[in-house]
């Protein structure tokens, strides 16, 4: 990525990503240059992590793109390539925030997820990506019964946790989904609005008391070692929120028919 860069200054052409695409692969055969739509939505991603090489480095990243990897990392086959094993005892990768994600401002965040090991009855959190001050969140929820009781419900979650503006939460239950089956989560954030969609459906929306502060977020980490085995993959941060339109488009560009 960091040649491509450079590249692009020798030609003059404009800095920042310039392609999408694994460096594996050709580009043209990418889904993301296939669908019209989805080449003018690529040029706002800040930062993309397909893992198809079996590997935590991005794909492209308008930061610093060398992450830090904790654990051990393992790759299973995913939508294309690769994905990442989050959960079971697996490791993750830590890539600075400066130019990959606009957390304090606007933008949003997409990703693939497949169930491999959930259960309904008991299950700790599994984190799909969160700040590394545990402020910004995309997980999945785990059950907690006491008994017949239910303490906790399951679901996935994109969460905002911040002591100056409060807590906003949005979640769709789980307990229905099979496992084995990739689904498309999107969470846009435009302060204090927060959004959610599924399957490149209609968001839902909810709100926060007002706009976070940039020295509120840490760094991205994509993947965790707690938790129970799911699939990751094609993980992309935006500088805007998306459209249902966009959600919808990228689902179906990517979904296992």
């Amino acid at each position: 990525m960091r040649q491509l860069v450079v590249l692009a200054c020798c030609l003059g052409l404009p800095s920042g990503p310039l392609s999408l695409a694994s460096a594996q692969d050709d580009p043209r055969q990418s889904p993301y240059f296939a669908v019209p739509e989805l080449r003018q939505l690529m040029e706002w991603a800040t930062l993309q992590v397909t893992f198809d090489a079996g590997s935590l480095v991005p794909d492209m990243a308008a930061g610093e793109y060398k992450p830090t990897v904790t654990g051990t990392p393992r790759f299973e086959p995913g939508l294309r390539g690769q994905a990442l094993v989050a959960g079971d005892g697996s490791g993750a990768g830590i890539y600075p925030r400066a130019g990959n994600a606009t957390f304090d401002t606007q933008g949003a965040v997409a990703l693939w997820i497949c169930p491999v090991a959930w259960t309904h009855v008991l299950g700790g959190n599994t984190i799909f990506t969160v700040t590394t001050n545990s402020t910004f969140y995309m997980q999945r929820q785990g059950p907690w019964y006491e008994g017949a009781s239910l303490k906790r419900q399951e679901g996935v979650q994109f969460l905002l946790f911040n002591k100056t503006v409060g807590n906003g939460s949005l979640m769709y239950g789980t307990r229905d989904w099979p496992l084995g089956q990739w689904r498309l989560l999107v969470a846009n954030w435009s302060w204090p609005t927060m959004s959610c969609s599924l399957d490149g459906g209609e968001f839902q929306s909810g709100t926060i008391k007002g706009k976070p502060r940039a020295e509120d977020f840490g760094a991205i980490l994509i993947g965790a070692n707690g938790g129970e085995k799911t699939l990751v993959d094609e993980v992309t941060f935006f500088r805007r929120p998306l459209s249902t339109a966009e959600a919808k488009a990228l689902y179906e560009a990517l979904c296992p028919r």
